[in-house]
């Protein structure tokens, strides 16, 4: 277990008397203990239960504010397994649904109660992943919400240890020669390397491989090793301080890096972390989310009342284009169709001023409509060429369509009623009227 600072249980007077002084608290190193205490250094190195410090709500504040400059939280290694295996599937939702049941024989646990996050998988499908209790994890989390370090990613302690690919031993060209190609290929196994950090006299921390690592007593390092030494190659193990340990997960890389541990992050799924907000941010999101809401609905707005005028306009156009074309038959091309219009009904030759249009005719007939009331006119066609204005009529019986017809006969003497249909209430024809 981490060893905590005799001292860390301050009082009343040493918080006020700190107070002023968290507010620039070198807290780079932050990690939880086997208890799930979360922990944080102090200026000398020590450690402190954050719990302690947040009892004072100024102090709480405090903490909170030095804590925004955290990326990492370490997490005990022992608590969780790191495991390394083949996961059938070529696309990611294929082989993610079947990681858990992969490892499911490796597992005291039944998956539905672990959490499983990807460390690492090759285009083979061997793939590197921490496993570990939901419940832990949700533990975890909250702790971090609630001292202001949701966007902190959670990495296995052992990461804070440095790795570097072991050195391969090559046989000769004379000793291949004597000991043939088996032994060649015995002797290019490459030999296991072990990074140690002794935390305490009962915690040593063990990093294996790039994935991969443990903690453990001496007693259960010892018997690991052992086992490894029987089962593969020696095992060379290099011994860290605590200065030696990396703050990243990179020995190439100083301070806390979220890119270069984000491979090494626990938090996936539904424990994936917030991105960090400051506090202007959070205090205008919504109402900024609200104007840039009726922004958009004021943008659509524009854009379906420009669609509707363009509706309107080309509709307006081709209807202006059927009615020159009705009056002016003649004209084959439309090129300027106000200068056009303007010319025929300006100019013209004498045939064209004195021939009747519909509007002429009807308004000329509609008088005698105006005497039978029980016709109904269903339609009305013009035929420009023929100059034929086409009723079709309908009324409660045929004589009121006849009588109508003799009366458009006097005006017209072309015109002819046509009856169609005849029963013993409604009557139909079409009364085709020419203009003399």
């Amino acid at each position: 277990m981490l060893q905590k600072h005799p001292e860390q249980k301050p009082n009343s007077a040493q918080v006020s008397s700190e107070k002023a002084e968290m507010a620039e608290f070198d807290v780079q190193h932050v990690c939880f203990d086997l208890s799930g205490n979360l922990l944080f250094a102090d200026r000398e190195g020590q450690l402190q239960e954050a719990a302690l410090w947040q009892q004072n709500e100024g102090q709480k504040q405090a903490l909170q504010k030095a804590f925004a400059g955290v990326a990492i939280v370490w997490v005990p290694s022992e608590q969780m397994n790191l495991l390394h295996g083949l996961v059938p599937g070529k696309r990611r939702a294929d082989w993610m649904a079947a990681l858990p049941y992969a490892f499911e024989e490796s597992l005291s646990d039944p998956v539905e109660t672990l959490h499983f996050a990807v460390l690492n998988r090759t285009v083979e499908g061997e793939t590197d992943v921490a496993v570990i209790s939901r419940d832990r994890m949700q533990l975890w989390v909250e702790q971090l919400q609630q001292s202001g370090l949701d966007h902190a990613l959670l990495v296995p302690d052992c990461f804070r240890l440095p790795w570097t690919v072991p050195q391969t031993d090559t046989l000769s060209s004379e000793s291949v020669a004597k000991a043939g190609v088996e032994a060649e290929s015995q002797a290019k196994k490459t030999q296991q390397a072990w990074s140690v950090y002794r935390q305490s006299a009962q915690r040593w921390v063990v990093r294996t491989g790039p994935f991969s690592g443990f903690a453990a007593t001496p007693q259960w390092f010892e018997q690991l090793k052992n086992l490894q030494v029987h089962q593969h190659q020696p095992v060379s193990v290099q011994f860290y301080e605590s200065t030696q340990l990396l703050q990243s997960c990179d020995a190439s890389r100083k301070g806390q890096d979220r890119k270069v541990c984000g491979q090494f992050n626990l938090r996936s799924g539904p424990f994936a972390p917030r991105q960090r907000q400051s506090g202007e941010w959070r205090r205008w999101r919504w109402p900024l989310v609200s104007v840039a809401a009726l922004v958009v609905v004021y943008l659509l707005g524009l854009t379906l009342q420009a669609q509707h005028d363009r509706q309107q306009a080309e509709a307006y156009q081709m209807q202006t284009q059927a009615l020159f074309k009705q009056r002016f038959p003649e004209v084959k091309r439309i090129v300027n169709l106000r200068a056009q219009a303007k010319s025929g009904f300006a100019g013209g030759n004498a045939a064209q001023v004195s021939a009747i249009g519909p509007a002429e005719m009807v308004h000329k007939i509609e008088g005698l409509f105006a005497n039978y009331s029980q016709v109904k006119i269903k339609r009305l066609d013009w035929k420009a060429t023929s100059q034929e204005l086409s009723f079709q009529l309908e009324a409660p019986q045929v004589s009121q369509l006849q009588s109508l017809a003799q009366g458009v006969q006097k005006l017209y003497s072309r015109s002819e009623l046509k009856v169609k249909n005849v029963s013993q209430t409604l009557a139909e024809g079409v009364l085709y009227v020419v203009a003399d």
